[in-house]
């Protein structure tokens, strides 16, 4: 009998839907959902893809390339639940009108940040600058990329989701923009976490049961 509980316990579990999305992102109409340091402005806009103009498929663009987080997902943000596994995707293109398809560092940064940008961290870049991982590639295509975490987060609740054309008047002379581009952003909770997380305090209860 407890077998076959926990069979049905497994069951049931694999039978769920995948989690929706927490927040998704085409820029096929506005940036309201959208907001900048301090809440304020930002760099952001909508423009054709670049590749493909006539395609009607708009991305994120940066009119001027900037330092220390430039657009923030969600102005109220979004509060993680603790042990959840969450992922975060979308496709970057690093694409230099005047040497297109040259790699290079043009200074696509992708983040998550308490504040705007108040307690942050950066994950991916064209570059390694406070501690991101040096994973975009500015070769002219556009590529998908995503990267996991399990909440809680060093940044604390709640968090958003942060972007921006990189450059810093110390060390960088000349930053042109638009260089970088985003697409189809979306940031979704792990369906498989929450199943082993669930199966792991079925089998707990299994076990208290036989010894009582």
């Amino acid at each position: 009998m407890k077998r076959i509980a926990l069979v049905a316990v497994i069951c049931a579990f694999v039978a769920m839907p995948a989690r929706a999305a927490i927040f998704t992102e085409d820029f096929e109409v506005d940036l309201s959902a959208w907001t900048g340091v301090g809440g304020g402005a930002h760099n952001g806009a909508i423009v054709a893809d670049p590749l493909d103009p006539t395609s009607g498929n708009d991305v994120l663009t940066f009119t001027q390339a900037t330092w220390g987080g430039d657009i923030f997902g969600t102005v109220a943000g979004f509060n993680l639940t603790p042990g959840q596994e969450y992922t975060v995707s979308f496709r970057y293109l690093g694409y230099d009108p005047q040497g297109a398809g040259s790699p290079g560092d043009l200074g696509g940064y992708a983040g998550l940040a308490a504040g705007f940008p108040g307690s942050h961290i950066w994950y991916y870049g064209t570059g390694t600058v406070s501690g991101a991982a040096d994973v975009l590639i500015d070769d002219g295509q556009w590529r998908k990329y995503s990267y996991s975490f399990t909440a809680p987060l060093s940044i604390g609740n709640p968090v958003r989701l942060m972007f921006e054309d990189f450059a810093h008047p110390s060390y960088d002379t000349i930053a042109s923009a638009p260089d970088v581009y985003f697409d189809d952003i979306s940031f979704v909770p792990v369906p498989g976490a929450v199943l082993l997380g669930m199966l792991g305090l079925s089998v707990a209860g299994v076990k208290l049961r036989k010894r009582a």
